[in-house]
């Protein structure tokens, strides 16, 4: 489509991490936001993302 004509992928990513401890799901995404800020502007054209911290993901593991 016409937004990804410069090249940018799709990509749909799952990032467990314990800097997400205490962070809203909008603050986490932003952490990751940030790291790929690079990547965003040339790269990625759209991002799906979950985000969990470590003890969330575990419990989303054992609920199947």
């Amino acid at each position: 489509h016409l937004g990804a004509e410069g090249g940018g992928g799709h990509f749909r990513v799952m990032v467990v991490s314990p800097q997400f401890i205490g962070l809203s799901r909008v603050e986490a995404h932003r952490l990751v936001y940030r790291a790929l800020v690079g990547l965003m502007a040339s790269d990625i054209h759209a991002l799906e993302m979950r985000t969990f911290t470590p003890e969330d993901w575990e419990a989303s593991r054992r609920r199947g």
